[in-house]
C-alpha cells in the first residue's frame, strides 16, 4: 500500500477524508495509496455508510461455499489425529478410510492438511535428512537388522534391542533388556525364531556382543548364529546408514510412545512397549510399503526353529582343533587365534583358492596367516 508508515484501516481513513472533503480527486487519492479506483470507491461508501472513525474492515470469505469440507468429516480428522498424534494427514486418512479396504476418504491428503493446521494440529517438520544409498531384500526374512536403542549416556535401567524384517519393517521383537550382554540378545532372538521362523541372514552393527573385533573371531552370539544356518553381516565402523531402517523405526517407536523411553523403567517398558509395536505393526500405515502396516506385508520364514542348538559335527577326514579356554588352538606346532566365541568348538582348517584358512560351520573366519599368536 502507498501509504507508508500506516496500518491498513488507517490508509483506508485518509483516502475516504481527502475525498469526500474535496481534498483530492478520487483518482489521486487512488493514485497515492497504490490501489484501483473501485477499491478506493468501496472504501468511500463504507465511510459514508459508517462514518470515517468507525470504519472496519469485512471479511471477504463467502457466506455460503458449497465445495466447503463438511463439518462433520472436519471433526472425523481432528478425532484421528487425537488417537494418533504423531501421525499426519496421510496416515490418518488411511487409518479413518482404508482405500486398501474398498472405501475412498472422503478429502484429499492436502485438504487434511489444511484442517490440522487450521485447528493448530500440525507439527513442525525438521529439515530432511541428504538421502544416501539404500538397499531392501525381495522377499521377507532374507535379512534381518538387529540393533539396540540408544538411550543417551545417562545410566538407564534397561536399554530397548530391536528387531527388524528388511522387507517389510515389521517390527519382530522392541525388547527392553537390562543390559547389552551377548546373552539377553541370544534369549530375544531365540524367542523371535521360535515365533517367526529362521531368517538367512542378521545385520548388525559391531557392538561387543555382536562382533569381537578385537579377538579376530566370532562373537558367541555369531557362532551360536552360524549353528543355526544363520549369516551374520556387519555394518561399517562409524556408519549407521547401513542399518537406516532399524534407526528409522527407533525414532518411530519412541513418537509413538505414550511416555518417553527414557522416563519408563524397565517393568514400566515390558508392560508399555508391546502395545507400541502392536500399533506400529499392525495400525500405522507405512509410506514405504504404500500406506499397508508392516503386518500385511509380512509372512514367516518357511525354516523353523530347532528345539535346541544344534551341534558343530565335522567330517572324520577334516583337520580339526578344539578351541581351548583362551581362544587359541594349535596346528603344525604354531598358535593361531580362534576367539573366545569359539571355546570349546572344533574348528576346520581348509586349503581354499587363497590358502590355509580357518572355518566353523561352514563359514570362514579368515586366512590361517592372519590369526597368528
Amino acid at each position: 500500500m502507498g501509504f507508508k508508515g500506516m496500518t491498513k484501516m488507517d490508509g483506508r481513513r485518509k483516502l475516504a477524508r481527502e475525498v469526500l472533503s474535496g481534498a483530492k480527486s478520487m483518482t489521486e487519492a487512488c493514485k497515492e495509496a497504490e490501489v484501483s479506483r473501485p477499491t478506493g470507491y468501496r472504501w468511500v461508501r463504507r465511510a459514508q455508510e459508517m462514518g470515517i472513525e468507525e470504519m472496519e474492515a469485512f471479511s471477504t470469505r463467502p457466506h455460503h461455499s458449497p465445495q466447503a469440507t463438511p463439518l462433520e468429516v472436519e471433526a472425523e480428522v481432528l478425532a484421528l489425529k487425537d488417537q494418533r498424534e504423531a501421525w499426519g494427514a496421510e496416515k490418518l486418512l488411511d487409518l479413518g478410510w482404508p482405500g486398501r479396504k474398498g472405501m475412498v476418504a472422503p478429502i484429499c491428503v492436502r485438504t487434511a492438511d489444511r484442517i490440522l493446521a487450521k485447528h493448530g494440529k500440525v507439527q513442525k517438520r525438521s529439515k530432511p535428512p541428504v538421502k544416501v544409498g539404500s538397499f531392501e531384500r525381495s522377499e521377507c526374512n532374507e535379512l534381518h537388522q538387529v540393533d539396540f536403542k540408544g538411550m543417551g549416556r545417562r545410566p538407564h535401567p534397561y536399554v530397548p534391542l530391536t528387531v527388524i524384517d528388511d522387507r517389510s519393517r515389521f517390527c519382530l521383537a522392541f525388547e527392553p533388556l537390562p543390559g547389552e550382554g551377548w546373552e539377553g540378545v541370544w534369549e530375544t532372538l531365540w524367542r523371535v525364531f521360535g515365533e517367526y521362523g529362521l531368517p538367512e541372514s542378521i545385520l548388525s552393527d559391531n557392538g561387543n556382543c555382536f562382533h569381537s573385533v578385537r579377538s579376530r573371531g566370532p562373537s558367541r552370539l555369531e557362532v551360536r548364529l552360524w549353528l543355526l544356518g544363520v549369516r551374520t553381516i556387519h555394518g561399517r565402523r562409524r556408519h549407521p546408514q547401513t542399518q537406516g531402517k532399524v534407526e528409522r523405526l527407533h525414532r518411530t517407536l519412541n513418537t509413538e510412545s505414550p511416555v518417553p523411553l527414557r522416563q519408563m523403567t524397565l517393568a514400566e517398558a515390558r508392560e508399555v512397549l508391546p502395545e507400541v509395536v502392536r500399533i506400529y505393526n499392525w495400525e500405522r500405515p507405512h509410506k514405504a510399503l504404500g500406506l499397508w502396516t508392516p503386518g500385511e506385508i509380512y509372512t514367516p520364514s518357511p525354516r523353523p526353529r530347532p528345539d535346541r542348538l544344534p551341534l558343530h559335527e565335522l567330517p572324520e577326514s577334516a583337520i580339526k582343533r578344539k578351541v581351548d579356554a583362551s581362544g587359541l588352538v594349535s596346528y603344525r606346532g604354531q598358535a593361531y587365534r580362534a576367539g573366545r566365541g569359539l571355546v570349546g568348538e572344533h574348528i576346520e582348517i581348509r586349503e581354499d583358492e587363497k590358502g590355509e584358512a580357518m572355518y566353523f560351520a561352514g563359514i570362514r573366519i579368515a586366512p590361517l596367516h592372519t590369526l597368528k599368536v
